[in-house]
């Protein structure tokens, strides 16, 4: 069981999926030296005890006791994975915001600043995606196990582009996984706010190839966890050969498979995973700023078009007709320059220590 995908688990509901997910990604392994936590075990340690320590007054033992860490609060070393993640869980959280206004239309904050606004496409959009739906469902027999695995597990994936192990790749895999739980943080109350109908419920004849979960459909949350997780990957990664392919590069590549996954699957559209994806992007892009030290990215907007089968973000036109592809998401964001900023707090001294585990590829962040 990995320590570090927590939260990728909620497919199937939050009792069993979260449940799954945070065990997944926040337990250490075993609760003790050599074992999980347990009644027996615990009936065991205490006849230990009863039988070892005998009569004790309440007198210390031992001289100072030993000190939790080091004097810089950016420490957090001295924490167990499942600790750490909830550590880094409260400092991101807390930068993020949420509103909803009529349309309807979510709202997103960085450290108070708006972020990112989304208007739902009309009904008219959605149905006319649905054509790519039919096309995606030739593929269900050849990419029926990779989404099945994808609700539960996305950071094996993106240790094809290079090792991911708590021995080699500790830091980077926390990173990713903290930026997956970000992304879900965040993406329920996007989802909450615009209410989209799924697939299914514009035709009977797209026939889900998985239960179709019952938050709503705008954006995909696994595109905003899939291309989030690439962000981060790919900001590490970044003095590699395929720098230059910008979101063409191999963990966007990655994303964007996980993301028409869903809509193989028969239950995003097109426009979901777009929308998602660019999300998770920017949301990558804001873990290393904060980590950083950085402002915030400028503020973005998704409105209605000028009928019900345009969307415009900023000036550029997204239409019903197109699919969702690298080269669309292109048009909307691009990979952040690399900054050259130095890391600083909590976060800023886990990248640090992530972009330390890619010597061989780092840029000048590391």
């Amino acid at each position: 069981m990995s320590a570090y995908g927590k939260g990728q688990g909620k497919g199937q509901g939050k009792g069993q999926g979260k449940g799954q997910g945070k065990g997944q990604g926040k337990g250490q392994g075993l609760d003790h030296a050599g074992g999980e936590s347990g009644l027996d075990l615990s009936d065991a340690l205490a006849a230990v005890r009863d039988g070892l320590v005998g009569f004790w007054n309440g007198a210390p033992s031992v001289g100072a006791a030993p000190p939790l860490g080091t004097a810089e609060d950016a420490d957090i070393d001295y924490l167990t994975a499942d600790i750490r993640a909830d550590l880094l869980d409260s400092v991101l959280a807390a930068r993020f915001g949420f509103a909803g206004s009529a349309a309807p239309t979510a709202h997103l904050t960085v450290d108070g600043a708006a972020s990112i606004q989304l208007t739902r496409p009309a009904p008219e959009f959605f149905r006319r995606q649905l054509v790519f739906l039919r096309s995606y469902a030739d593929l269900r027999t050849d990419r029926m196990v990779e989404i099945d695995v994808q609700m539960q597990d996305m950071l094996s994936f993106f240790g094809l582009v290079g090792m991911l192990n708590d021995s080699r790749r500790r830091y980077t895999l926390e990173l990713m996984a903290a930026v997956i739980r970000l992304a879900v943080h965040v993406e329920m109350p996007l989802k909450h706010f615009c209410r989209s109908a799924r697939p299914m419920d514009y035709s009977d004849r797209v026939m889900p190839l998985i239960q179709t979960p019952s938050h709503s459909s705008f954006p995909s949350g696994h595109a905003m966890e899939a291309f989030a997780a690439a962000t981060v990957q790919d900001r590490l990664c970044r003095g590699r050969a395929y720098a230059a392919e910008g979101l063409h590069a191999l963990p966007y590549r990655i994303a964007h498979r996980i993301a028409v996954n869903r809509t193989v699957a028969g239950v995003h559209f097109p426009v979901d995973s777009l929308i998602g994806a660019l999300i998770g992007c920017r949301l990558g892009e804001d873990l290393y700023r904060l980590a950083h030290g950085l402002a915030p990215l400028p503020a973005i907007a998704l409105d209605l078009g000028p009928d019900d089968r345009t969307l415009l973000c900023g000036r550029v036109p997204i239409s019903a007709d197109e699919d969702f592809t690298l080269e669309l998401l292109g048009r909307l964001h691009q990979p952040g320059p690399d900054h050259g900023a130095a890391p600083c707090g909590i976060l800023g001294r886990l990248w640090a220590k992530a972009a330390a585990e890619w010597p061989e590829t780092a840029g000048p962040e590391a």
